[in-house]
C-alpha cells in the first residue's frame, strides 16, 4: 500500500545532499571516487510546517506517527522530483492557543517495487 504526504511545508524548509562514495588514496595526494550503488545521492529534507492549526498539526503528526518510521510514504519536495520518503523523526511546540508547529527529517529512500 502507498501513502502519500499531503501538506506543504513552510518557506526555510531545506534540503540537504550528501551523495554516498567510497574514496581510495594513493601517493602523492591522488585519490580515486566512485559512486555506491545506483541511487548514491539521496536527499534529506528539514521540514518544518510552523503555527499550522492545532487539527492541521494533529493530522500530519497522526500520519508521522502511523508510518513509525517503518512505512515509506510518496510527497513532492517544494521544488523538486517526487521520491519515496521516511520520517525517522520529528517534534512538535505549541505556538499558541489554537495553533502548533510540527518539525520532520525526511530521508529520501529507495525501495523495490
Amino acid at each position: 500500500m502507498s501513502y502519500t504526504f499531503v501538506w506543504v511545508p513552510s518557506y526555510g524548509s531545506a534540503v540537504t545532499m550528501k551523495p554516498s562514495v567510497q574514496a581510495t588514496k594513493f601517493g602523492d595526494g591522488y585519490e580515486q571516487r566512485v559512486a555506491m550503488g545506483i541511487n548514491s545521492n539521496p536527499r534529506k529534507w528539514q521540514v518544518a510546517f510552523s503555527s499550522r492549526p492545532t487539527a492541521t498539526a494533529d493530522a500530519i503528526e497522526a500520519f508521522l506517527e502511523a508510518r513509525g518510521a517503518v512505512q515509506s510514504f510518496d510527497w513532492v519536495p517544494p521544488h523538486g522530483k517526487p521520491g519515496r520518503w521516511v520520517a525517522r523523526e520529528w517534534s512538535a511546540q505549541k505556538t499558541g492557543p489554537f495553533t502548533r508547529s510540527v518539525s520532520a527529517v525526511f530521508e529520501e529512500v529507495f525501495e523495490a517495487g
